[in-house]
């Protein structure tokens, strides 16, 4: 008899996707051997009473190089890629997943997970204070430890910071640092916006510290008029970085980010990146999809060749009056 084809995801009906209806946050687990790491995924995709979907690939069981394979950390942004297709919603109009968080075994190597998923999700890491290397393997090696630690994790992802955070990006302030397109904000000459990002997704920099010393003002309708005639609105409060280039976020236009892998793409590490970052921070949908600032001047003085970080195009030149900046740092 032939076996019958594997659903897609995004095919299942509510009680074969189990969990209750509603919101349904997504948890990436990275950093787990073969023996825990699907058993992992499969004990909270069939938790009736839970909301939270997983998905995971094997990593190495050297203890040493748990992050040495960069094709396993592809394969699981790829999975989350697939999970988070673009436009879906649940009946609501909750973006599908309604969260992103990866739960990591927190070892040396672990900054490889950012390059792929970057600033995209809630990173939790993963701790077994009491575990006492038993048979001599590591906590990770146990479906009873691991199933423990991610049990704490998941509850960590919807309580204390992490919720203060998604809660934050929720309100989609104009002026929010944590929604500014990190490698074209400047903090000086040498250093952009995105390092602090990075910091904060390996646990060596909170909230407080990503955001400090950065200079917010309000524009009257005159300071930027010929914003406000395009978008809208006026006296809106916005960032501003050490060139003094105005960040202004505009929920107009939404056409320059890559909101989906397409199904006969080579997947690498790049392409799932500005995937993710251009519908989620830090782990909470981006509404409108694609919303972009529009980066300019003050006055309507014209940018002259400035050179902006297309994460597609790399260093482009931009003349005019504004460059539409994307939350993945698609520049056009």
């Amino acid at each position: 008899m032939a076996r019958k084809a594997k659903k897609a995801v995004d095919e299942l009906s509510r009680p074969e996707r189990r969990g209750p209806s509603g919101p349904s946050p997504l948890l990436v687990i990275a950093g787990l051997p073969e023996a825990t790491a699907l058993p992992a995924a499969a004990t909270i995709n069939n938790d009736r009473n839970s909301k939270w979907r997983a998905v995971a690939v094997a990593f190495a069981r050297n203890d040493g190089a748990v992050y040495a394979d960069d094709a396993a950390i592809v394969e699981l942004g790829r999975l989350a890629c697939g999970l988070a297709a673009s436009g879906a919603r649940d009946a609501r109009g909750v973006p599908m997943p309604s969260r992103i968080a990866v739960a990591y075994v927190h070892e040396l190597g672990l900054e490889r997970l950012w390059n792929v998923f970057g600033h995209a999700v809630w990173p939790i890491p993963l701790h077994h204070p009491d575990w006492g290397y038993a048979k001599g393997l590591h906590w990770r090696h146990s479906i009873e430890a691991v199933n423990l630690v991610i049990g704490s994790a998941i509850r960590a992802a919807a309580a204390g910071p992490a919720e203060s955070v998604r809660l934050r990006l929720e309100a989609h302030r104009s002026d929010d640092v944590l929604l500014l397109p990190g490698r074209n904000f400047n903090l000086d000459a040498e250093r952009r916006l995105v390092e602090r990002f990075r910091a904060f997704m390996s646990d060596a920099l909170d909230v407080a510290g990503v955001e400090a010393g950065i200079h917010k003002e309000r524009f009257a309708f005159e300071r930027l008029k010929p914003f406000y005639l395009r978008v809208g609105g006026a006296g809106k409060r916005f960032a501003v970085d050490s060139r003094d280039i105005i960040f202004a976020k505009s929920n107009n236009g939404q056409h320059g980010a890559q909101h989906a892998v397409p199904a006969n793409a080579q997947v690498t590490g790049g392409l799932v990146q500005r995937t993710l970052e251009s519908r989620y921070r830090f782990g909470t949908p981006l509404v409108p999809d694609g919303f972009q600032h529009d980066v300019q001047r003050e006055g309507g003085a014209l940018f002259n060749a400035e050179p902006f970080d297309c994460v597609i195009k790399g260093t482009v030149p931009i003349s005019g009056d504004h460059a539409n900046v994307y939350p993945s740092d698609v520049v056009t």
